[in-house]
């Protein structure tokens, strides 16, 4: 007996699938950022998108004098090109965090691996891999000019 997912079973995946991959992005910042001198402050956001409404952890990485430098917003799963998107906010400018899978025949860019990548405004250059700390300050700085 062949059982299928109902639609609300398969939303309810992609957006579990989501809410994973999103967590273990604020793990891995979590875990580049433990020895410098930032401050991490979590809070949950309203996301409404096609999959319905859910909530989902939003970060904020301060200063130590509480100095705003990024927010971490996840907008969704679903997202042209991509499996979700978080925006990344600072008081300097707002990038684009996309879960991009390699496989994807849609994704006209050059993507190796599954993952996050920080995707700037500019369309000549590629989507960053966000899969270290070295990528995650350069995000930081774009945002908000924070030089560390």
């Amino acid at each position: 007996m062949i059982v299928e997912e109902s639609p609300k079973q398969d939303v309810e995946a992609k957006k579990q699938i989501y809410l994973q991959r999103v967590n273990k992005l604020y793990a891995d910042v979590k875990n580049w950022l433990q020895d410098e001198p930032f401050v991490l402050e979590e809070g949950n956001v309203d996301v409404i998108e096609t999959l319905g409404e859910y909530q989902a952890p939003r970060w904020f990485i301060k200063t130590q004098e509480g100095k705003l430098l990024a927010e971490f917003k996840p907008t969704g799963a679903s997202v042209l090109l991509a499996e979700g998107a978080i925006d990344v906010k600072g008081w300097l400018d707002k990038e684009y965090v996309l879960y991009m899978l390699e496989s994807d025949p849609q994704t006209y860019y050059k993507i190796e691996q599954d993952g996050w990548y920080w995707q700037e405004q500019r369309l000549d250059v590629e989507p960053h891999f966000l899969n270290n700390k070295a990528t995650l300050l350069q995000l930081l700085t774009w945002v908000s000019d924070y030089e560390s």
